[in-house]
């Protein structure tokens, strides 16, 4: 009965842990740091059942916690505010994946010092 009830803990840690790493590879990555100066590009689309709606593209260089620079391609809903901060997760295989509005003072002092240039 202990054996069983050991493998059954094993398979469920292995699954588990499978699921946090292809979580991390997909979604995960290095946080870039931006300020939004310029309005976004807008696109208009349709989709398969001919309804139009709209997004925006940016193309922004961004600076990761070192200060290092990336030029970086991601899209927005709505027109995003001027002068907002924003931290985007960038993933080698996808690209941006996430951005989020953040404070001016959560931002590590190389990448705002880019920044501000």
């Amino acid at each position: 009965m202990k054996k069983i009830l050991f493998g059954l803990i094993a398979l469920i840690v292995i699954i588990a842990g499978s699921g946090y790493a292809w979580y991390k590879i997909s979604y995960g990555g290095t946080s870039y740091y931006i300020q939004v100066t310029q309005d976004g590009k807008k696109v208009k689309e349709q989709d398969d059942t001919g309804k139009t709606y709209y997004h925006y593209e940016y193309k922004e260089k961004a600076y990761d916690k070192n200060g290092k620079m990336k030029q970086l391609d991601f899209n927005a809903e709505h027109n995003l505010r001027h002068e907002a901060y924003l931290k985007l997760t960038y993933n080698k295989a996808k690209g941006v994946t996430n951005w989020e509005e953040v404070q001016k003072a959560k931002i590590p002092s190389p990448a705002l010092k880019e920044i501000q240039k």
